[in-house]
């Protein structure tokens, strides 16, 4: 680490609005501040203007979750926030602990991290004031996998929006025929010299950051829904830390803002902005999403890998929009795909057979290990029972 790191209290400051732009504010203490940019891709409401009390209540909620990535850089003991509700609370709580325990894990810090929070004088915002707008239809976040592209396939007249779109989201829409709301995260480029000079990095609950932009998004072009493809297996730890003396045991979930705690956490703070926020997927195995996907013929208009959408280091997936073939996300989703699809077919989606490669026989058996990997795979059993299904099929 160079000698300018940042020290201090991590303080979620304030968000601001011009034009079609949102800036969250950050900093540590007095030594560093950082700034984040959103863009929409249209003018903002104003103070008194219609939307613009429902706009600020997301905003807000998305100031306390994308800090995390701030945050990180140095960890420290101590939070300061502006003064927040019982939900606002439990939630940034929640994303600042589970939501960080890999990164924690992975970088041998504590887990979880030792978080004091001190909210600033003021008063939050009331919990049981309902939007008065009246919403109707659905906003339908797509990442560029198989699970948010069954979910605009089941929703025909959903909107379809992505965060820093790349091809592959763009493909989706094309296939489905409907058209694609953007919407541009730029982290601060202090972030990644920071990272460069020694900082700590790591994993973030990403999916709860872009929850909160697209209930925004939600508000500004009044959709009553947003729909999740967030699936059962997302509540499944990666890896479990044994109890000790004095102390349970201690689960730490790569998809944590993904889990079924954190929608449940989520919905309570969107509610009373007038967005219903849920996952459709949250009831299904992966497996039934797997022939799901096939059986709608979406298999060949997915990237379920996240090589592909990496923000800072380019690699061949990312340039090429198309899986990288060696990367836990990859094998799951091949073996969730395979049982319902014919060998050429996979072999097309993946450009080979990833399944008959020697070298994938471990990594697979990862998949139902006691320490699963750190990427967006399912439940143990059900990668077990995929193996089970592919053997009793015909070579």
């Amino acid at each position: 680490m160079s000698e300018q790191q940042p020290s201090g209290p991590f303080i979620i400051s304030h968000s601001s609005v011009d034009g079609p732009i949102v800036r969250l504010h950050y900093g540590f203490g007095s030594t560093q501040e950082f700034t984040e940019v959103i863009e929409f891709d249209r003018d903002l409401p104003q103070e008194g203007q219609v939307g613009f009390e429902d706009f600020s209540r997301a905003v807000r909620v998305l100031l306390l979750i994308a800090g995390v990535s701030y945050y990180k850089s140095i960890a420290p003991t101590q939070i300061e926030a502006p003064a927040l509700n019982a939900a606002e609370s439990a939630l940034l709580l929640a994303m600042y602990d589970e939501g960080l325990r890999e990164f924690a894990y992975r970088n041998n810090l504590p887990v979880p991290l030792p978080v004091d929070l001190v909210e600033r004088p003021g008063i939050a915002p009331e919990l049981t004031v309902d939007s008065p707008t009246v919403r109707d239809g659905s906003l339908i976040p797509v990442g560029g996998g198989k699970d948010s592209a069954l979910v605009a396939d089941l929703v025909p007249d959903g909107v379809l929006m992505a965060v820093n779109p790349k091809g592959a989201h763009q493909h989706l829409a094309e296939h489905l025929g409907r058209p694609l709301l953007s919407v541009q995260r730029t982290l601060d480029p202090q972030l990644r010299e920071l990272v460069a000079a020694g900082a700590l990095n790591g994993h973030v609950p990403v999916t709860a950051i872009n929850s909160a932009i697209a209930v925004a998004l939600a508000v500004l072009i009044d959709r009553r829904d947003v729909l999740m493809g967030l699936e059962r297996s997302a509540s499944e730890p990666s890896l479990v830390i044994p109890a000790e003396a004095g102390r349970p045991e201690i689960e730490v979930n790569h998809q944590y803002s993904k889990s079924a705690e954190a929608e449940q956490l989520l919905r309570a703070v969107f509610d009373p902005i007038g967005v219903r926020y849920l996952s459709l997927l949250r009831p299904m195995t992966e497996l039934a999403i797997g022939r799901s996907v096939a059986q709608r013929g979406l298999a060949s208009d997915i990237v379920s890998c996240n090589r592909a959408f990496t923000l800072w280091n380019e690699n061949e997936s990312s340039r090429t929009q198309r899986p990288c073939g060696d990367c836990a996300k990859c094998l799951f989703t091949a073996l969730m795909l395979a049982p319902s699809l014919s060998p050429d077919q996979v072999r097309e989606q993946f450009g080979r057979d990833l399944l008959d490669e020697s070298d994938h026989l471990d990594p697979v058996r990862e998949l139902w290990s006691a320490e699963k990997p750190f990427d967006c795979v399912g439940e143990r059993h059900e990668s077990a029972a995929a193996v089970a299904l592919l053997a009793e099929l015909p070579e």
